[in-house]
């Protein structure tokens, strides 16, 4: 059985990391069409998935987080050569997914219970929520089977999902959306039903003749308390900082939305944008954690220091392509964004600011990831997440809070001018920690 050796060259590097990118996309851009799509139905259903989002996703983000410590583990076992144990990670996720799915059945329940929309987003946001809270464990159940690949480099199944899931996403939201006038629930039920898609695609491959025989896939299905908690030990810190981070972000959202329903069609707009173009930044940092676990595990330390700067090298590179739409010729976006029914035309010069600060967030972004995914390589995720919570609250949540409750207002420039802030921050800080090695763990 060929084992795809992963190094330090461009070559190895490109080949992890642009499939990562993708498949980072993928979801990303299923969110874009979806909230772009409905944009053409209504306004207001546009802002209110905005909002909605944003809630489903502080809670689905405790489960993707410990779920993505699998890539981890695979790798360092693909480093060591343990191949016969690269699924039984996989497993102890797929397990923790079906346990999950109680709360998460329980929140979509109850959604009607909790209700702090605004009076005119509220019918929306809370059908979209529900809808994506009833199935809130797919992403993890995904990110489960993904590991699997992930780690051990061989991602053009990655390559494969995301072209499957943004094709379907697209026919799916104009048949429930448009055809079936279903507005926000018909693009919650496409989003569901894309996601089932993907994940039917991995599973197979996953279960495949080969896989079964050469890495014991199926027989591996054992659950593994001591593996388990060893995920837990990785992704936990993420999950809880991904839950409080996009927890915050819902209660800007929500201030936002509140304080005016311009502001709130800017952030929507701005937002739906900033969650498509992360989607290099969120590759980046699977990227560079992948190749860095391999090398960990194979104890060569060296190497990942030549890889971290053309990971910098990498970043720098999209910075410079995302300049091109958001800074250097917003009038693309904005003849887009002026197909929307509704007349938002005085919101332009502002939405175009909007943009220009994207474009240096999403870089800042793409930088600080890089860094953090190296550390998470080595097991320091706890140190990571403290290091960005910190910045983020300080920098960012906070001011905003205090804007609005002391001075009545909330703009969204603003909130995109704290978040560079933020990630400047973050970035000196977790670049000072990689520099000491105290985040190095050889885990399996």
């Amino acid at each position: 059985m060929l084992h795809k050796k992963i190094d330090s060259s461009l070559k190895s590097i490109l080949n992890i990391t642009f499939p990562m990118i993708l498949a980072a996309m993928s979801t990303n851009l299923m969110l874009l069409i979806s909230r772009f799509m409905l944009a053409g139905y209504s306004v207001d259903s546009m802002a209110a998935v905005a909002i909605s989002i944003n809630f489903v996703l502080t809670f689905t983000c405790l489960l993707t987080g410990v779920a993505s410590s699998a890539e981890v583990l695979v790798g360092q076992y693909n480093g060591s050569k343990q191949y016969e144990k690269l699924a039984a990670p996989t497993w102890q996720m797929i397990y923790m997914s079906a346990f999950a799915y109680i709360p998460c059945f329980l929140i979509a329940y109850f959604s009607d219970c909790v209700n702090l929309y605004p009076e005119y987003y509220a019918k929306d946001g809370i059908a979209f929520q529900k809808i994506l809270m009833y199935f809130g464990v797919l992403p993890s159940i995904k990110l489960a089977f993904a590991s699997f690949f992930v780690g051990q480099g061989k991602t053009r199944i990655i390559t494969i999902i995301v072209v499957i899931g943004a094709l379907s996403n697209v026919v799916l939201d104009y048949t429930f959306i448009y055809l079936l006038d279903m507005g926000c629930r018909g693009a919650a039920i496409a989003t569901t039903i894309a996601e089932f898609i993907q994940i039917l695609i991995l599973a197979s491959i996953f279960f495949s003749k080969s896989n079964r025989l050469h890495y014991r896939t199926f027989q591996n299905r054992a659950f593994d308390w001591s593996l388990l908690k060893e995920c837990f030990r990785i992704g936990l810190p993420i999950s809880l900082g991904n839950f409080i981070m996009i927890f915050a972000w819902y209660l800007m959202a929500l201030t936002i939305g509140h304080a005016s329903k311009d502001e709130a069609t800017v952030y929507s707009v701005c937002s739906a944008l900033y969650i498509f173009f992360v989607f290099v930044a969120e590759g980046v940092n699977k990227g560079i954690a992948t190749i860095s676990a391999n090398m960990i595990g194979r104890k060569d330390l060296e190497s990942i220091e030549s890889v971290r700067r053309t990971f910098v090298k990498i970043s720098l590179f999209f910075g410079a392509i995302f300049a091109i739409p958001l800074v250097l010729c917003p009038e693309w976006i904005i003849k887009i964004v002026s197909m929307i029914p509704d007349d938002i035309s005085r919101l332009y010069p502002e939405i175009k600011i909007g943009l220009a600060l994207l474009a240096v967030d999403i870089t800042c972004e793409t930088l600080m990831y890089s860094t953090w995914g190296i550390l998470i390589a080595g097991g320091d995720s706890k140190y990571a997440i403290i290091v960005d919570q910190v910045c983020f609250w300080g920098a960012v949540c906070f001011p905003m809070l205090i804007l609005y409750y002391v001075l009545g207002s909330a703009s969204v420039l603003v909130l995109y001018s704290l978040v560079a802030v933020w990630l400047a921050a973050s970035q000196l800080l977790l670049h000072r920690r990689y520099k000491s090695l105290k985040w190095y763990n050889k885990l399996v």
